[in-house]
């Protein structure tokens, strides 16, 4: 008989339990801000490409990226276009060349509401997709034409998460954070000195390549709302000639919901 009392109250709490959480993933639909999104920054950059050099180049890099999101019942879908531009990365007198390309696609899905200072917060999670392009190209007359040009791409699966800590109706603080997980990496090697193969698979002890983002946002109407962010890009390759590099930026964005 006390297993069935237990196995009877075990029951009743799964659909309290059911009943709350949609009560909460009715409201995680609505502060979401689903839609699309234009975005531009700009702020610092370095750069330590050593298949180049062993210098440290930097500057200011502009980004730009458009984003679209949809609320489907139990997740959101969001895919990410983004890319970078400058001929002003320089060390001392010597300037290069950066390009940088993301395609970022993820399905998020909604956790527990939970309070944070009196205030509700909101936390999604989910499995992402990425992928990331980079080229550096050095301004310099040289002999061979390997020795100028370098590249990376990297193909993804990650982690995508965000948080949205609400302050009132009309105002959010928004953060977000992406990272991957494993790899699939090209890179470009000295054929001639190396036997190295450019393609590997890479892991985060090797390859790393972070997206960090944190700053509030503010409801002009219910679907149209800008924010204003902070904004940490980090990409660290090891598996062959060392490529890192890292930028802050102060990012603006425009949302309007469908």
């Amino acid at each position: 008989m006390k297993y069935l009392t237990s196995f009877l109250f075990s029951l009743l709490f799964l659909f309290t339990n059911s009943d709350l959480s949609a009560q909460g993933s009715l409201k995680q639909k609505t502060i979401f801000p689903a839609g699309i999104s234009l975005e531009y920054g700009i702020g610092s950059y370095a750069v330590s490409d050593e298949y180049i050099s062993e210098e440290k180049y930097s500057g200011s890099l502009p980004c730009y990226s458009i984003t679209w999101s949809n609320q489907h019942s139990d997740y959101v879908y969001h895919l990410k276009m983004d890319f970078s531009n400058s001929s002003g990365i320089k060390n001392n007198n010597v300037t290069t060349d950066i390009f940088q390309f993301t395609l970022n696609q993820g399905f998020s899905y909604a956790l527990p509401e939970f309070t944070l200072f009196n205030n509700p917060a909101y936390l999604y999670l989910g499995p992402s997709t990425e992928l990331f392009f980079f080229f550096n190209k050095q301004n310099i007359a040289v002999s061979g034409f390997d020795y100028t040009q370098s590249f990376a791409l990297l193909f993804s699966g990650g982690i995508t998460s965000q948080i949205i800590y609400q302050l009132s109706e009309s105002f959010t603080i928004d953060g977000e954070l992406d990272f991957n997980i494993l790899s699939l990496g090209f890179r470009m090697v000295d054929m001639e000195e190396s036997d190295e193969s450019p393609v590997k698979i890479l892991t985060l002890i090797s390859t790393n390549n972070v997206v960090f983002s944190l700053g509030p946002r503010y409801y002009l109407q219910n679907n149209l709302s800008i924010k204003a962010a902070y904004l940490f890009h980090l990409t660290r390759i090891d598996s062959w000639e060392p490529l890192l590099s890292a930028s802050d930026n102060v990012v603006f964005t425009l949302t309007y919901g469908f």
